[in-house]
């Protein structure tokens, strides 16, 4: 007999539900599309530290936190399986995913397919023979980006997002190139998450934060007792943890020279030694790489392998800087969007000024660049752009901002040619002058329409 037929006082089959849910082991709350909490399981208030009186009608973001996604699901725009998610000390492994009636969506569900990592680990502890979806205290290595996270607009954007899924579809590397904050990891991810191997591991290394004494011991691990201060039992390294997956190497023109030789024979055998081993280890993962950096003129300065470069140099991805693309501005309503649903603030409007400014900039900083000065647009109330290294306010405008603007362009040009007549023409040496890196120095001289025709002096006494 139907639960409709026993029960037929609507408000009890609804207490029938909730006492259901609540004798769930996992937790399990759900929210609208707006993100209100409209439903919390027992076992999920235990987790937070109070009753459902006390959650139920608040934000999920106020509850829970801000590395929730679950109002971002509500509305549609992206699904959550197996996210790691800590709540009040308590590690979640969880799954989020959208509430629908008649196709529409009308909410979305969170739940814990584990309350806890360690009872992760005791289950399908023999499944991972090294600890490739558990290392390092229980974080989760995965991808956490789809094609849905790639916003933007416009054919630039389009063929962006075709050669992603073009590279996703091949299982050879990949290069992934473009300037200081345009989402190059983002990048990254979304091919690894459209890939055959989305299912597993995706692991990450930034090759210009890890000292080149111990980036081999990260990269390949090490057996016991291999160096000083080394695990008894040895540790395996990001390629042995990629297993089946992706291993992202990030920065990968700030490798050393020394390391490449290795890395090139990684890839030509798919076997590792680790530090002070003395059997190789087959791997089997995908190497996916980014530079900031143009790899040719690494190569020609001695800094890059060209056998190196042409074994990673097979499938390319070119991510657009902001300045290349005509969607600045509707690309800022959507990340305004974003944050201020994130920071669970009212969203303010861009004026007509505010879109002129943003779509003229030049962006040296690119998609990071923009979320930052938006950012600051939702706490501060104001519009703040640098330029030429000086903040300009929303409210400046004007004959006087004009003004004020050739000044420092004036002064801006100035101080650029005068460091490198110091420097002799070592542009390097320049940018250490003015405190900015070369890259921006390189843009500014750029900019200014600057002719250096001083060379770097070469000679040595």
């Amino acid at each position: 007999m139907a639960l409709s037929e026993r029960l037929l006082d609507p408000f009890e089959e609804a207490e029938f539900l909730k006492l259901v849910l609540d004798h769930v082991s996992d937790s399990l709350v759900v929210v609208d599309t707006t993100g209100i909490i409209i439903l919390i399981n027992e076992p999920y208030c235990r987790v937070l530290g109070g009753g459902p009186e006390e959650f139920v009608g608040r934000h999920i973001v106020d509850v829970i936190g801000p590395a929730t996604k679950l109002h971002l699901v509500a509305q549609g725009k992206q699904t959550q399986v197996g996210y790691p998610l800590e709540v009040r000390g308590h590690k979640l492994v969880t799954k989020q995913v959208p509430v629908r009636r008649n196709g529409e969506i009308i909410g979305a569900v969170g739940f814990a397919l584990f309350s806890d990592v360690s009872l992760l680990k005791s289950t399908y502890g023999r499944v991972f023979k090294t600890e490739l979806s558990l290392p390092h205290g229980g974080k989760l290595w995965r991808s956490r980006f789809t094609l849905n996270d790639v916003i933007g607009h416009g054919e630039r954007m389009d063929a962006y997002r075709a050669s992603l899924e073009l590279v996703a579809q091949y299982e050879l590397p990949v290069l992934v190139s473009g300037e200081t904050g345009t989402g190059k990891e983002l990048a990254a991810h979304v091919v690894h998450a459209l890939s055959d191997r989305s299912t597993g591991p995706f692991v990450w290394v930034n090759c210009a934060s890890i000292p080149s004494g111990l980036i081999e011991a990260e990269l390949f691990g090490y057996d016991g007792g291999a160096f000083t201060g080394a695990r008894q039992h040895g540790k395996p390294g990001k390629f042995e943890l990629a297993t089946d997956g992706v291993l992202f190497l990030d920065e990968i023109g700030d490798m050393p020279l020394s390391l490449q030789a290795s890395l090139l024979r990684v890839l030509q055998t798919n076997e590792i030694v680790r530090v002070g081993g003395t059997a190789p280890v087959t791997i089997n993962a995908r190497v996916i790489c980014a530079t900031n950096r143009s790899l040719p003129q690494q190569i020609k300065e001695g800094r890059f392998r060209e056998d190196l470069y042409h074994r990673l140099n097979v499938l390319t991805v070119d991510v657009p800087a902001l300045r290349e693309r005509s969607d600045i501005t509707p690309l800022a309503d959507q990340l305004l969007e974003r944050i201020a649903s994130r920071l669970g603030k009212p969203r303010p409007k861009l004026t007509a000024s505010d879109r002129e400014r943003l779509a003229h900039y030049s962006w040296p900083g690119n998609v990071r660049e923009l979320e930052n000065v938006l950012t600051r647009l939702l706490v501060t109330g104001k519009l703040l752009l640098v330029e030429n290294e000086t903040y300009v306010d929303r409210a400046n405008s004007g004959a006087a901002a004009s003004s004020l603007k050739r000044r420092i362009q004036h002064l801006a040009r100035s101080e650029i040619q005068s460091a490198l007549v110091q420097a002799k023409g070592n542009k390097r040496r320049a940018a250490e002058l003015l405190g900015i890196s070369r890259a921006h120095l390189y843009r500014m001289i750029d900019a200014h329409g600057i002719t250096n025709d001083i060379r770097p002096c070469t000679s040595r006494k």
